[in-house]
């Protein structure tokens, strides 16, 4: 005798208890087993949860029934829209040993003449009919109390947490990941995070996160061989990153490091809720380069890290980054601020520009400078590579007096006032590097304006400076 098979079929947007009411109603009506059906999309266009999550919220609404109650996902396999007689249709096809029923609601009686191919569909199952709304002296027809999911999604958007209509479970499922507006509990502080873009700065930030054990839920990127490059971390990966949402939208934190001028274009209803989304450049508004992302402007923002990156796999952790959002965005920065021991710089709208203009200055700058340094080095007869190693000696102790003092933390003739000394270097580079010498003077000018050391020391004191020939 073939097994009688009740289908269940609904949005589950959320499930709740109404819904399990139903599955033990269908259960004590004597069907062997229930099988309920997630819509795919909805035939009249309703938003809908994205469909991994109401798979995964109606899994935990039904896990205490046991192996009766089944999830069927055919409706992610058909196309869109869902169709009931599409559905029932397939699976009496897929699985001829099954007496399939179909379990309605009592109140779409009514509008079942207006159904997609229902006089096919009633020749090709039995209907099962059962019963809602309030149950009145007489009645003999068992009935599910009229739950309304409608009502669930306005409720844990106004700020309420309605338990006694869900599921523990499915109740903690939606708190947890900040569904239907409802206000997000991060678990344990740990943000989960996805990336679009995985070249330097994004394959930076990929393996920053790995680093912290703190894996991205996955990256996207069109390019084959950055994906290839972070491929071994086994972090799922995706050609399109709308794609990757779609197939897992659970994410707190969504890092664009992509190219200044590209802007991310989101299509309608792709958010059923509103991660926090920066952008890792830092030359436009992040309402203008993340407008397409439909998003609310507290949710958009810039994070970009203070530092080169000239390669991907750069550890960025206990470095700085510019940040320019509202302070809800930064708030909700602030477990990854923390896991990764980073320090912000929170920079205006109107600053950004002049913010990344002292960037430039001090790191393309200073790499400039250090190239002239070790030209004059190799002019006065070393090697290449003593020349490099020599500039950076110097680079990194002067980056630690300035750690450690600021402007008191300048060595050398400017800070002391020594005129004398920095005549004669001006002298020196004027006989063997011409070109450097307008610099020279306009960086110990600047040097001077920062204050420093006490003027006037005696000439060559501690530089050696008087040797120095004419």
């Amino acid at each position: 005798m073939q097994p009688r098979v009740a289908l269940f079929g609904g949005s589950f947007n959320p499930p709740h208890a109404g819904h399990a009411q139903v599955v033990l109603h269908l259960l004590h009506a004597g069907f062997d087993e229930v099988w309920a059906i997630p819509a795919g999309v909805h035939p009249f266009g309703k938003e809908l949860a994205p469909f991994s999550h109401r798979e995964a919220m109606l899994r935990l609404a039904l896990s205490d029934f046991g192996p009766r109650v089944r999830v069927c996902l055919i409706e992610a396999e058909l196309p869109a829209p869902s169709r009931t007689f599409d559905t029932v249709s397939e699976l009496v096809r897929r699985y001829p040993g099954r007496a399939f029923h179909l379990a309605l609601g009592e109140d779409q009686r009514a509008d079942l003449p207006r159904w997609h191919r229902i006089a096919d569909l009633r020749e090709l199952v039995p209907f099962f009919f059962v019963g809602r709304g309030a149950w009145t002296s007489g009645d003999d027809q068992v009935r599910i109390p009229d739950y309304s999911s409608t009502e669930l999604r306005r409720r844990f958007a106004a700020g309420e947490i309605p338990r006694g209509w869900l599921h523990a479970r499915v109740c903690d499922y939606i708190l947890a990941r900040g569904l239907y507006g409802s206000r997000r509990s991060p678990a344990a502080g740990r943000p989960r995070c996805a990336v679009v873009g995985l070249g330097r700065v994004g394959g930076s930030l990929v393996s920053t996160l790995l680093a912290a054990g703190l894996a991205p839920a996955w990256g996207a990127d069109p390019d084959p061989g950055r994906r290839e490059r972070v491929g071994a971390s086994e972090l799922p990966l995706f050609s399109d990153w709308i794609e990757a949402w779609r197939r897992d939208p659970d994410v707190d934190l969504l890092f664009f490091c992509t190219p200044d001028p590209w802007r991310p274009q989101a299509p309608a209803g792709l958010f059923t809720t509103a991660p926090a989304c920066l952008h890792t450049g830092g030359m436009h508004r992040p309402a203008e380069v993340l407008a397409g992302l439909g998003l609310p402007p507290e949710r958009l923002g810039i994070m970009h890290p203070v530092r080169s990156v000239p390669e991907p796999g750069i550890d960025l952790r206990d470095g700085w980054f510019s940040f320019t959002g509202g302070a809800p965005l930064r708030e909700a920065l602030e477990p990854l601020v923390a896991l990764l021991r980073l320090r912000l710089a929170v920079v205006g709208e109107a600053d950004r520009m002049a913010f990344h203009a002292a960037c430039a200055l001090a790191a393309n700058g200073s790499q400039v400078l250090e190239a002239r340094a070790a030209g004059l080095f190799g002019a006065l007869g070393l090697g290449s590579e003593e020349a490099r190693a020599l500039v950076g000696q110097l680079v990194r102790s002067a980056l630690e007096g300035w750690e450690a003092g600021g402007p008191a933390g300048f060595t050398g003739p400017w800070a002391r006032g020594d005129e004398a000394v920095s005549e004669l270097h001006r002298h020196a580079l004027t006989r063997l590097a011409p070109e450097l010498e307008p610099m020279y003077l306009a960086l110990k000018a600047a040097a001077g304006s920062q204050g420093g050391g006490a003027p006037g020391g005696p000439p060559g004191d501690g530089t050696g400076g008087e040797n120095v020939p004419e």
